[in-house]
């Protein structure tokens, strides 16, 4: 079977990351103007480099959403649906979330009152990842920095409690995520 030509696209920068605070699922911050550009600048990218995107996919968070929504616009993908998916949705942080960020371990991270299981959080991003498999053209992932450290961590052959170790995407960048 041919590879899948599947991109990823983690948000612009957002409230959150302005205000330099874990965000996880629960703070659900919007793009900040910068973040808004940042979009603009990738949809270009898009453009530049001749990706014919044929389905988006977004996580259901704000940040996601609008960044998903300007790519749309930017990119001249009218006739393209948002799909959102609840499977790329940032990893829950649990009780870190909204607590200013600091240089923590993954460990510390899994750890963290309420925060979801590792394992769960790579079943369910890769859960996703393989139906893209069979995928018709050429798709688009609009999500989140620990998605990004997931799909990393699960082709570096990682434990998924360690995916915080690598690290994130920069927002709005144009990834191609190869898959076998």
């Amino acid at each position: 079977m041919a590879e899948r030509r599947v991109w990823f696209i983690r948000h612009g920068e957002s409230e959150a990351n302005v205000r330099h605070v874990f965000a996880g699922q629960r703070e659900n911050s919007h793009l900040t103007e910068l973040g808004k550009l940042q979009a603009r600048e990738a949809a270009k990218e898009l453009v530049a480099r001749g990706i014919k995107v044929k389905k988006i996919i977004s996580s259901p968070l704000i940040r996601a959403k609008e960044t998903a929504e300007i790519l749309k616009e930017e990119a001249g993908l009218a006739h393209v649906e948002i799909s959102i998916d609840e499977r790329i949705a940032e990893f829950d942080m649990g009780s870190l979330t909204g607590t200013l960020f600091h240089k923590i371990s993954s460990q510390e991270l899994v750890s963290a009152l309420g925060a979801e299981d590792a394992q769960s959080f790579m079943d369910r991003v890769h859960n996703l990842i393989n139906e893209l498999r069979n995928a018709e053209g050429e798709v688009l992932l609009v999500s989140h920095a620990g998605v990004g450290r997931i799909i990393e961590a699960k082709k570096r052959g990682m434990r998924p409690e360690t995916f915080y170790d690598l690290d994130p995407y920069p927002n709005a960048k144009v990834i191609e995520l190869l898959l076998e």
